[in-house]
């Protein structure tokens, strides 16, 4: 499963807030920080006052089976050259360390009762890991992202907005759009702004084109 960290933040502002931080996403156990991963919005804190966002630069592992796709993902694409080479001599040998335990952990055996032996595996033992691939920045990841996905599990968005300004309406216009986007199973960002209150909905495309035939008259 994913691993993350929950920090207490302040902001300029002078808001004090709780952001999570993943260390490890897996998205065959959580679909949804795909989504979040290819919007940007992994690692990156949002005041819930002001709506400042900062981005928290801690490395992470980005793990997806089902499409055979396992990557460290530094989050400065323009970290230096000497630090690159730092970094994939140390990955190497820690992915190195990881392959032999789990080929180790394969080749256990049992005395099949006639002198022989008999080789005994689960399916999840037996399953291979794939490449570890190194990354730098989000872009370079979604690259990779984008490039094990169908068009239909790419990433799709939906703009809903509201020009009011009362702070009730904008808010009943969030539950509402939470509850569009928790029924299609997406993610939700908001934008404040004076002038135009904004709430992204995110997710697949296949997600998000049955959000917007369930939006259009007569959906």
């Amino acid at each position: 499963m994913s691993r993350s960290t929950t920090h207490t933040l302040t902001c300029p502002c002078g808001e004090v807030f709780t952001s999570t931080t993943y260390e490890y996403v897996n998205v065959a156990q959580n679909p949804r920080l795909r989504y979040i991963v290819l919007a940007g919005l992994i690692n990156v804190s949002t005041c819930p006052a002001c709506g400042r966002r900062a981005a928290i630069s801690t490395p992470f592992i980005y793990s997806d089976p089902e499409h055979d796709l396992l990557a460290y993902v530094h989050p400065r694409s323009d970290a230096p050259q000497e630090a690159r080479l730092l970094i994939l001599e140390k990955l190497r040998s820690v992915y190195m360390d990881v392959a032999d335990a789990q080929e180790q952990q394969n080749s256990l055996s049992e005395n099949n009762g006639n002198g022989g032996r008999t080789i005994s595996v689960t399916p999840s033992q037996a399953r291979e890991m794939p490449p570890l691939q190194v990354v730098f920045g989000l872009d370079q990841l979604n690259v990779l992202i984008n490039g094990v996905l169908s068009p239909q599990e790419r990433l799709g968005k939906l703009a809903l907005s509201t020009q009011s300004r009362n702070e009730a309406e904008r808010g009943q216009f969030l539950d509402i759009a939470r509850k569009l986007a928790s029924e299609m199973d997406c993610n939700v960002e908001v934008e404040d702004m004076p002038d135009e209150y904004t709430v992204w909905l995110y997710g697949s495309r296949r997600q998000i084109g049955a959000l917007m035939r369930e939006l259009a008259p007569g959906g």
